[in-house]
């Protein structure tokens, strides 16, 4: 039986609706451009995000020098990458004269995660108002935020870099090209299929986009209008397991859809040699079952709406913590930048975990 919505509940969606379609309208565009307007993008978000992680427990709690240090190394972390590449002078990137952004890796200094620490834990000594509770808080959300917006920078710009640092193969016999080495793998397949990797390079994050915001959708809808079975009503009450399952059918079959027409349409599979439906000469070279590209596939487009609720939770619970609703206000219906990305910072990580050890061989010392 269809539950009844009540005025509130059609006022919500109609404003979540329209919200988010003006979200897309300018992520989108950021997205498919990518280079300077999806960092400028990540960096714009990063701000607000930080800003809402100091404002949850409460607007005046932390002192100027606290959010000078978590705004400082949490950004530090995000784009720590970036700051590597640009004090190496002899590493093309677009610091040191290069057009395109590109990632092949994901890093945070671990002497930047002690020094965050100690700082945390100095303040608290010399700040009687920061108390324990504080630091904790402070370190691990604002190291998972930082690897969240480091993940989705990496799903953007990874395939967009030559190709893999593989070193256990030279050539790669391809029937569609010659001279196929690791290093060059995404470009010469991009080049030989008259393809824009510039373009192209987006799908990846748009699969996860799709993945992630399909199984809220789908949760949301179903959930209003069918859901009883509440799923952990003292951290969410509003989620139901009706919509966790209707979201995750319409999650899975949107972001498989959406792989299968980028690959046998236009010839483009989300990142070639790492996530497609078809054999995988690369992975075959790496050493990485036999060449099946599917299973990989398959298996990010099944955990995306788990690992999604998994990081909505887990946010939630912060939120019961100091008895916010949101953390934020900038998105009417949804919230803030946290509120609207929690399940994206969660799913970034985890694809491009599984990503960086598939493109490794499954070197899970990377």
């Amino acid at each position: 039986m269809i539950n009844k919505l009540s005025s509130s509940s059609k006022t919500s969606m109609v404003k979540r609706i329209l919200t988010g379609l003006v979200l897309m309208a300018v992520v989108i565009p950021c997205l498919v451009f990518g280079d300077w307007a999806f960092f400028a993008l990540s960096i714009l978000l990063a701000v607000f995000g930080i800003h809402e992680i100091l404002k949850a427990p409460g607007s005046g709690r932390y002192s100027l020098p606290i959010k000078i240090a978590v705004y400082f190394f949490v950004l530090s972390f995000i784009y720590w990458t970036f700051i590597k590449s640009w004090a190496d002078s002899s590493d093309p990137n677009p610091f040191n004269g290069s057009s395109t952004f590109y990632l092949n890796n994901i890093f945070v200094s671990i002497l930047g995660i002690i020094l965050y620490a100690m700082v945390l834990f100095l303040i608290a000594v010399c700040t009687p108002k920061v108390q324990l509770s504080d630091v904790t808080y402070l370190f691990t959300v604002g190291l998972f935020f930082a690897l969240g917006f480091q993940g989705m920078l990496f799903l953007r710009y990874f395939p967009n870099s030559s190709g893999i640092t593989y070193m256990g193969a030279t050539t790669i016999p391809v029937e569609w090209g010659t001279g196929v080495t690791c290093k060059t793998y995404f470009s010469d397949y991009y080049q030989y299929r008259g393809l824009s990797q510039s373009f192209n390079s987006c799908l990846a994050f748009i699969f996860m986009l799709i993945g992630t915001w399909g199984a809220d959708v789908g949760a949301y809808f179903i959930g209003v209008l069918f859901g009883k079975h509440r799923m952990n009503p003292r951290i969410s009450p509003h989620k139901t397991w009706e919509g966790f399952f209707g979201g995750f059918v319409f999650s899975m079959a949107a972001s498989l859809g959406f792989a299968a027409v980028c690959e046998f349409a236009f010839d483009s599979p989300l990142v070639p040699g790492i996530l497609q439906f078809s054999h995988s000469p690369l992975l075959q070279a790496t050493g990485v079952m036999d060449g099946t590209a599917w299973p990989f596939l398959f298996g990010i487009a099944f955990l995306m709406p788990i690992v999604g609720n998994v990081g909505g939770f887990a946010f939630s619970l912060i939120k019961r913590q100091f008895g916010i609703k949101d953390f934020g206000t900038i998105f009417p219906g949804h919230g803030g930048v946290i509120d609207r990305f929690d399940s994206i910072l969660t799913n970034s990580i985890m694809i491009s975990i599984v990503m960086l050890i598939t493109a490794n061989g499954w070197n899970l010392l990377v």
